[in-house]
């Protein structure tokens, strides 16, 4: 006698989603490395939003749409199509956090002056905060992946139709909240912008000089 999807071990979904998990996260870190090498230019001596940050944004509201109707799409039992956009929302979310790295790693060359490797001063200003929330920001969207990773494998093993879909709608809800934290991070930097408060720089003062970057003060 066969056994049926649904009662598939959780031992081969959990082969399964490790397979998976892996799978995205070394796409991600490929689309990172594949970033950093067609969007690199020269490091600035201030804070500049990084253009990959803008378009890893347009992923993340996508992937937002496409798992809010696959949360949909389960309660009204039509799960081929549920099935078919988790899949976009996985590609959606890989994109992000490969362009995402990108983007970090574009604020951190704007730290570093030309022809160094590591930076003459510490900056506190909207640079360095964009940088710190953003990365917590992509530690936590890694996870919300990975939940989705995890939400995908259960679907295509049958686990999933009108009833019990509770799973599908608190991962798309923090994917949502993510989002929303993810606008705010782009509002601090914007309102950073628009103030000036942009590159404080703190000498490091195991250099023996200070850096000739512009410093630029709260007005």
């Amino acid at each position: 006698m066969s056994i049926s999807p649904s009662a598939r071990p959780r031992s081969l979904l959990a082969r399964r989603f490790f397979v998976l998990s892996s799978g995205l996260l070394a796409a991600a870190v490929l689309i990172a490395m594949a970033g950093i090498r067609w969007l690199s230019h020269s490091p600035s001596d201030r804070s500049i939003m990084p253009i990959a940050f803008w378009i890893s944004t347009v992923f993340l509201l996508a992937g937002s749409v496409t798992l809010q109707r696959a949360a949909w799409l389960v309660r009204v039992q039509q799960l081929e199509s549920f099935r078919r956009w988790l899949v976009v929302s996985l590609t959606s979310g890989t994109l992000f956090v490969g362009i995402q790295i990108c983007g970090l790693w574009r604020l951190t060359q704007n730290q570093t002056r030309p022809g160094q490797s590591l930076p003459d001063s510490a900056e506190t200003g909207a640079n360095a905060l964009v940088a710190m929330f953003a990365g917590l920001h992509g530690v936590h969207f890694v996870i919300a992946l990975l939940f989705v990773a995890w939400i995908t494998v259960n679907a295509f093993a049958n686990r999933y139709d009108h009833e019990y879909s509770s799973g599908v709608t608190f991962c798309a809800w923090f994917w949502h909240t993510l989002g929303i934290v993810w606008m705010m991070i782009l509002g601090l930097f914007a309102a950073g912008a628009l103030t000036g408060f942009e590159a404080i720089s703190v000498p490091d003062p195991n250099v023996g000089h200070v850096s000739n970057a512009p410093i630029f003060w709260p007005t």
